[in-house]
């Protein structure tokens, strides 16, 4: 039986060059290092670190011969991650995607129901907490517990979150507030 990963066949452009991930839905990173002709020191073979250990025991990286060569192979997970390690610029152009969907709740609120359909239900719930309690100064709030509908309210009215901000949340631990009733809040 041939059983082909969702990322089969997926291409990925870099610098103008296409790499294609096998059927196992990995991408060959000894290839991709040499086609774009990296220095030695970032020969897949050198990447060390705690991330590249984690990611080899979670089953993202695995070896294979390729001829008389030993190659790298890296899930889509792994590979922006070598990608990161090779290039500063391009990790924080990662760290910049990430930034600006915190910055927009509504954003972040898609991506988070996306990362949920993708079975990334713990992520999901980072991302949300992430967007929406840190852009709350629930210290200024003084006394107002922000896992309860009374401080929900409180930070609309104090214009510490948005009604939609505050429905989320609601939605995310439980709590029984229509939308309606918080957008009252916000008036």
């Amino acid at each position: 039986m041939d059983i082909k990963h969702k990322h089969a066949g997926h291409l990925i452009i870099v610098e103008g060059h296409p790499f294609k991930a096998n059927n196992a839905g990995q991408w060959n990173l000894t290839e991709i290092w040499q086609t774009l002709k990296l220095p030695k020191g970032k020969a897949p073979g050198r990447w060390r670190g705690k991330e590249r250990d984690r990611l080899s025991r979670n089953q993202n990286l695995d070896s294979a011969k390729v001829g008389a060569e030993n190659h790298l192979l890296a899930t889509k997970r792994a590979t922006i991650e070598y990608a990161g390690w090779v290039s500063a610029e391009f990790k924080d152009a990662v760290y910049d995607a990430f930034e600006a969907v915190l910055e927009r709740p509504e954003v972040a609120h898609v991506v988070a129901e996306i990362m949920r359909d993708m079975g990334h239900t713990h992520s999901a719930t980072i991302v949300e907490r992430s967007a929406f309690h840190d852009r709350c100064d629930w210290k200024a709030l003084q006394g107002i517990r922000r896992n309860t509908v009374k401080g929900l309210k409180a930070a609309i009215r104090k214009g510490h979150l948005t009604a939609d901000g505050a429905h989320v949340i609601a939605r995310r631990d439980g709590l029984r507030v229509s939308l309606a009733a918080l957008e009252l809040e916000a008036i």
